[in-house]
Order: structure tokens, then C-alpha cells, then sequence
């Protein structure tokens, strides 16, 4: 394994020193006349570093001459170019110009992963969503879910207050705890473990969120977990301008016994001279879905921007405390009874309705995480950009519950315990405007990652009468389990111009990795994995702002190890790993004015897909098994209409539509009992998800918005369980849910808001997961955000 490893790393140095060859760069840039252009002909660079502008507009995105005005948009000569995505540019050097304008306007994900699709979603290649600072000032999101519903192919199923306790679906992936999505931040994963343990308990406060990305796809400069898309949050950028902002609110869940729940945040961001710093809190309180369930956690980050004239530095990081009542023990009893105690987690227990009878107020979980990126961009040319990360993060959880109780002297708590720790460097190169036979031109990027995984599995067992919290875990029950991995991996992609309308990009992304598993109870193993993953995609801009675009990727996602162990074996049994074809063929368009339309299909065929059983015969926990064969086919589609660009008045009346469609089936394959499952549902993957929203805003005085969210039904076992009179069994429901909004602006540096989810208090079964969870009660907030340089 260790020699494996050492191959790996000598590889990684010897291509990252290719990589970095500023002779060979520059080389492989030169004009088909071998000449650079002159130096005046690239004078359009961005802004001095103090001074606060956004990101360079298109027009000044390539030294290259220009394509013939005939290739222009319409739209672009009609009225002036929309607002650049991107406010606060990952890039910060003087020379920074070409890459930076290349990541607005280019058709390729920007070459810097802070950010995973282009500013310009016009002419990207493949599915691609982004909401944006304003958006997210507009709705004002409680949680990241409720963020995200807006996003064509995604859907969130929320167990808690804070959605911390991720539930993100992808076409059709189940939501679970995110674990078959690449969940980033920053462009680094923050799933426990993408090659040994996928879960996600963590995503970052919306309040230092300056946009969220989607990309579904076709991908091939991300992995693993690619067969469905990728997520990423991006964090405030240093260089952008200088603000300090506070933000509080306070508010109440139905059904908790927290009287008040409680927000706060505070950031600021200022630039000195060639130095730009972000340092940001973030903290909150509230109840959950359960009587007792008491949510909390504190959140620091800070980030430091050096940027000179051809190279510019960013190190960040941050540390987030999570405390949190919550268990995931859930109702046991009938559909009656469930609709009778609601969310009386206390009364229900008492009376026989839960694994125990009592004091699941001590219920606890508990994580502790803490990462560091350190960001580094080189700009050799106009058209030659390196980016290089390295980065690290370090996440402890640890849940605990009463396992057996007989009276308030005479009880036994138990724990899991696991700690996670990843470290990874990462190098990319983009080389822009190359000649390529035929007089074509075309933009290569290509890259290199190296990543280690450590994973510490324990389980934990208290005396009798002894309370367990984080500070205080019992002792270890049975051994410690130790999975390792190491990773390889490296893309290479070329955005090729086949005419100035038509970009069509292949590429291709190889994963090696092994994974080794420790347990002195059991046994020792290891498993090695080496994959060839193509990619092919185009987007044609067949009309003035109306693209077509799609293509085929296959896709990656390693097994959860931990619950693959053969109990009565030897050996350690490799899980065989999920393999995809993915397709998609979509159509977006701003062609007409006030309106934006997107729709894609798509089509997933994936083998050894892994699911868990929500619930096991006789009790249990619950058991991922795997399905020989799945295929899930679905649509997409996000559409807006706003009345001004139409009457120009201050008045703003406008809705935005999302909805996603999936048909999964599965092909063949077993459960965990043995019984064939083939032609049935898959489970957890949703049919139907939709958000419509209706709203109105006047000039920038105020504006307030309703949403009905609707989250379809679906089946928890791969047997299709249908209606059943216990609540824990069978097919969860679907629900509608009522949302809205409202923002008043009492001047250009303050503004009150108010929010509420659920407002029609919905009584409904979220998920079946070790029994019937109930979805979060109606919650009202209100508050406010004061904003100043």
C-alpha cells in the first residue's frame, strides 16, 4: 500500500513540475504564427488592487482578436451586458485580467475551485445553477435546503431546524445525509470522506455564503461522487469590497419546548493596499422537529488575500462547533398514534412509542470541525493561468443515546464516536486561446490531486447511571476500527470552438485509490481501485442567448466501507464501487426579456448503486446493500418572469417555477432479505419536487415573497412498501409546504426582514429512518441587517 502510495506522490511531483514549467506554458500558448501577441494589445487588466471594482466585463476577457461582429449576441449590442455573477473574484493580482474575465464569460468551470461554473451561465458546458448574494439577500433562506429548492435536479428533505444534518438529493440520488452528492466548499469536499465514508452533518452558515454553485453535469474536473452533480458554497473572497455587516433575529419552531430561538452573525471584509481580510462569526439557536430537540452552533471564519502583480495568496479557514439535543431515534408506533402524540417526543416515549421509555433529552450530538485551505494562483501570461491548493480539514462527531433504561438510577448511554481527518494538495493549469488544426482554437485545462483519508470508527458504552456528552464519551465498546485511503487523480479537458457559437469540449479524468480497513476484533483488508472516466459535452448558441447544451459523463461513487463488513468471514470483502452513464440534453435562454428558462433531461444508468434500508425486519439498524442495476430518467426546469424589463416601472412583479421530475426503476438486483426487487422503485429517490414562488418588489425600498414547496412521494425499501398502519414502515408522502418572506429597507445601510417556513403548521413524516421522523413545525423569524463600508 505504502509503495502505491510513494508512486503516487512521485507522479504527482514530476507532473506538478510539468505543470508549473513556465517555458512550456508559455510554448504551448503561442499563436499558430509562433509569435506572443505585443504587449500593448493586453493592456485591458483588471482594476489596481485598492480599487473596488467587479470582475472585468466579457469584452475584455482575451487578448486574442475578437470574433467577427456577426458572432456577437444580439442581446449584448440591444442593451448593456447584465451584472457580473461573480462579485468577489477568487482572483486579485494586476495580472489577473484573462483568467478572471475567462471565468465570467468562458465556457469552461474557472481554472481557481473556489468556483465550480463560469460567472456567465449562458454558454456553460452542462447543467449549471448558481444563486447569487442578491438572491439570497431577496429570500432570505432560513437553511441551505431551503436555498437550494430552487435549483432544477435538486431536492432537500429537512430532519432538523438547521438542516445541518444534510438531506440533498441530485436527479434522483437519494437525499440521505447528502452521500452520493460532491458536496464542497470552496472547492473542497466537506462530506466525512468521499472514498471512505460519504455522510454529511455540516454545511456553512448561510449568512457568509456569497453564492451557492450546481453543477450537474457532464463533469470530469471533479470526483468522486459525480454521477449525479456537485455542490459548492463560496465563501466571502477577500478581495472583494470593503463591508462590515451584523445581522440578528429572533423567532420560535412549533412544537419545541425552546420559547425563542435566536440568530447572530457579524463579518467584516476590508482591503489594505495589496492585503484584503475577512473575518466572520456565525451563531444560532433553535429548536427542532422533536419536543425536545435543541439545536446550536458557532461558527468563525477568517480568510487573508496577498496579491502582487502576477500571483496572488489566499489562506482560509475556520473552526465550527456543533451542539445539538438530537438522536436519531424515531417513532415506533401506529399512523394513528403518530398523528395523536405529534411532536411530543416526551409523552410518546413514556407511553411505549420509542425504544425507550424516557430521557431522550439526553440525547446528544456533538462535532467539532476544523479546515485550512491555502489557494495560490500564478498568472504567466493573459492566457496561462496555474492554480494550486493545498488544504486539510479535521472533523470529529460523536452521537450519544440511551440504550437501555429501567429508572432514573438504573440506566446504560451509548455512543459513536468517529473521527475524520483529510489532507489533499490539488494543481490545475489553463491554457487559453491555442491553435488547433483547421484554424480552430480552444482552452485546455487540465489537473493533478493527491488526497489521504483517515477514519477512526469507534463505539462507545457508559456504567450504569453514567450521563455521556462530548466531554465525557464512556468507555470504548469493543475496538477501534481504522479505514485509510489514499488518492490519485488527474483531468484534462479542451473547450474547443468549432464555430462562435458552437463549443463542444471532451475530456477525460482518471481515479486511482485504495482503501485499507483495520479492526483487531476482526480482521485486516484492503481494496485498489483504478478507473478511466471520458467525458464528452457542447453547448451551441443557436439563437442570440438561447443555447443548447449536454453531452455524457461516467461517473464515480466509492461504497460506504464500514457498513460492508462480512460478520461471519475472515477477510475484509471489497465493495464493488458505483459506476455511471450519465446523459443529459437541455435548453436555456434569456432571449426574451424579463424571462429565463432552463430544461434539461437526463438519463443515469448506474451499477452496485448502494442504498440503506430505512428499516429492518425485527429491528435494527440500518443495512446498506448494493443493486446490481438502476436507471433514473427524469426533467428538469427553472423558469422566472420579472414585469419591469416589460413596463420599466418601479414595480417588480415576478415568479420563479422549479421542477424536477425523476422516473427511477431498478433493473436488477436483491434487498437485504434476499427478495427480488427488479422493476421496483429505487428507494429515496423522489418523483416529484417542485418550488413556485410569487412575489413583488417595490424599487429598493421593499419586496416580499410566498413559496409552496412540494416534495413528492417515495419509498423507503427497495420492496416498495406501500400505505401501512405503522407509522415507521411503508411510503412516505408527499406534502406541500406554504413559506414566505419580506425585506424593508429603511435606508441603504439597514434592513428588516422577516421570514416563516411551514407556515400552515404541515403534520407530516419527513423521513422513516429507525422509525417515523416528523417534519420541522411552522417557524417565523424576524430581524434585521445593518451594512456598512
Amino acid at each position: 500500500m505504502y509503495g502505491r502510495r510513494y508512486l503516487k506522490l512521485t507522479v504527482m511531483a514530476g507532473a506538478a513540475a510539468l505543470m508549473a514549467s513556465p517555458a512550456d506554458a508559455q510554448t504551448a500558448a503561442e499563436p499558430a504564427d509562433g509569435g506572443l501577441p505585443e504587449v500593448e494589445v493586453i493592456q485591458k487588466k483588471s482594476p489596481p488592487p485598492a480599487a473596488k471594482k467587479k470582475a472585468p466585463a466579457p469584452k475584455a476577457a482575451s487578448p486574442t482578436p475578437q470574433p467577427p461582429p456577426a458572432a456577437q449576441p444580439v442581446y449584448a449590442e440591444e442593451e448593456p451586458a447584465p451584472e457580473p455573477a461573480l462579485e468577489n473574484s477568487p482572483y486579485g493580482a494586476a495580472a489577473s485580467g484573462g483568467a478572471a474575465a475567462r471565468a465570467e464569460s468562458g465556457p469552461l468551470a474557472p481554472v481557481n475551485a473556489k468556483s465550480i461554473v463560469p460567472g456567465d451561465l449562458q454558454n456553460a458546458q452542462g447543467a449549471a445553477s448558481r444563486i447569487t448574494t442578491e438572491q439570497l439577500d431577496e429570500q432570505r433562506p432560513l437553511t441551505n435546503h431551503e436555498a437550494l429548492a430552487r435549483v432544477p435536479g435538486v431536492v432537500t428533505v429537512t430532519d432538523d431546524g438547521f438542516a445541518r444534518h444534510s438531506g440533498i438529493g441530485v436527479r434522483g440520488s437519494p437525499f440521505r445525509r447528502s452521500r452520493k452528492v460532491l458536496v464542497m466548499e470552496d472547492g473542497v469536499p466537506i462530506n466525512f470522506s468521499t472514498y471512505l465514508d460519504s455522510s454529511t452533518h455540516y454545511t456553512p452558515p448561510i449568512e457568509r455564503v456569497e453564492s451557492i454553485e450546481v453543477f450537474r453535469g457532464p463533469i470530469v474536473n471533479y470526483g468522486p461522487l459525480n454521477n449525479h452533480g456537485v455542490i459548492n458554497f463560496r465563501n466571502l473572497s477577500p478581495f472583494g469590497d470593503n463591508e462590515t455587516v451584523i445581522k440578528a433575529g429572533i423567532g420560535h419552531t412549533e412544537g419545541s419546548d425552546r420559547s425563542v430561538d435566536n440568530m447572530r452573525h457579524v463579518h467584516t471584509r476590508q482591503n489594505l493596499g495589496n492585503v484584503g481580510v475577512v473575518a466572520s462569526y456565525s451563531g444560532a439557536d433553535a429548536g427542532g422537529a422533536w419536543d425536545v430537540e435543541d439545536l446550536g452552533y458557532n461558527d468563525f471564519y477568517g480568510a487573508i488575500g496577498f496579491r502582487g502583480s502576477r500571483q496572488d495568496l489566499t489562506i482560509s479557514g475556520g473552526y465550527f462547533r456543533q451542539r445539538d439535543t438530537y438522536d436519531e431515534d424515531n417513532f415506533e408506533g401506529t399512523v394513528a398514534e403518530f398523528n395523536q402524540y405529534r411532536r411530543n417526543k416526551v409523552r410518546a416515549a413514556a407511553d411505549g412509542l420509542f425504544a425507550q421509555p424516557c430521557c431522550y433529552q439526553w440525547s446528544n450530538y456533538n462535532a467539532d470541525y476544523y479546515r485550512l485551505q491555502v489557494a495560490h494562483n500564478l498568472y504567466l501570461d493573459e492566457n496561462t493561468t496555474i492554480s494550486t491548493r493545498l488544504y486539510g480539514n479535521d472533523h470529529e462527531r460523536a452521537r450519544f443515546y440511551v440504550d437501555d433504561f429501567t429508572d432514573a438510577d438504573n440506566f446504560i448511554m451509548q455512543g459513536r464516536d468517529r473521527h475524520y481527518r483529510n489532507y489533499g494538495a490539488d494543481s490545475r493549469i489553463e491554457l487559453a486561446n491555442l491553435p488547433l488544426f483547421g484554424g480552430l482554437m480552444h482552452t485546455l485545462q487540465a489537473g493533478i490531486r493527491y488526497e489521504e483519508h483517515f477514519f477512526d470508527n469507534k463505539n462507545r458504552e457508559g456504567e450504569n447511571g453514567e450521563r455521556l456528552n462530548f466531554n465525557h464519551r464512556g468507555a470504548l465498546d469493543g475496538a477501534i476500527q481504522k479505514l485509510e485511503a489514499q488518492s490519485f487523480a488527474a483531468f484534462v479537458q479542451s473547450a474547443i470552438k468549432v464555430t462562435p457559437s458552437l463549443t463542444v469540449t471532451p475530456g477525460v479524468r482518471f481515479e486511482t485509490y485504495e482503501v485499507e480497513f483495520r479492526d483487531p476484533d476482526e480482521f485486516n483488508g484492503n481494496a485498489n481501485y483504478d478507473h478511466v472516466l471520458p467525458m464528452l459535452s457542447f453547448a451551441w448558441e443557436a439563437a442570440p442567448r438561447t443555447t443548447f447544451y449536454g453531452g455524457y459523463h461516467r461517473g464515480l461513487t466509492p461504497h460506504i466501507v464500514r457498513d460492508l463488513l462480512e460478520s461471519d468471514a475472515d477477510r475484509f470483502v471489497a465493495p464493488d464501487e458505483e459506476i455511471g452513464d450519465n446523459f443529459e440534453l437541455g435548453v436555456r435562454t434569456t432571449a426574451v426579456r424579463g424571462l429565463t428558462l432552463d430544461m434539461a433531461y437526463f438519463h443515469n444508468r448506474i451499477d452496485n448503486y448502494q442504498f440503506g434500508e430505512a428499516f429492518q425486519t425485527g429491528g435494527g439498524d440500518r443495512v446498506f446493500t448494493s443493486l446490481e442495476e438502476v436507471e433514473l430518467n427524469g426533467f428538469e426546469i427553472y423558469s422566472r418572469l420579472d414585469s419591469r424589463p416589460f413596463t420599466g416601472s418601479p414595480w417588480n412583479f415576478f415568479g420563479e417555477a422549479v421542477y424536477t421530475y425523476v422516473d427511477s426503476e431498478i433493473k436488477k438486483g436483491v434487498d437485504d432479505d434476499g427478495n427480488d426487487v427488479s422493476g421496483n422503485h429505487v428507494p429515496e429517490s423522489i418523483k416529484h419536487f417542485a418550488n413556485l414562488t410569487l412575489g413583488v418588489e417595490y424599487r429598493k425600498l421593499w419586496d416580499a415573497s410566498v413559496s409552496w414547496t412540494h416534495r413528492g412521494e417515495y419509498y423507503t425499501d427497495a420492496l416498495n412498501t406501500g400505505f401501512s398502519p405503522d407509522a415507521e414502515d411503508g411510503k412516505v408522502d408527499g406534502v406541500w409546504l406554504l413559506s414566505a418572506r419580506a425585506n424593508y429597507h429603511l435606508s441603504e445601510q439597514l434592513t428588516l426582514w422577516a421570514s416563516g417556513q411551514n407556515l400552515t403548521d404541515e403534520f407530516y413524516v419527513s423521513d422513516r429512518n429507525d422509525g417515523a421522523k416528523p417534519g420541522v413545525g411552522r417557524t417565523l423569524w424576524a430581524g434585521f441587517t445593518l451594512k456598512f463600508d
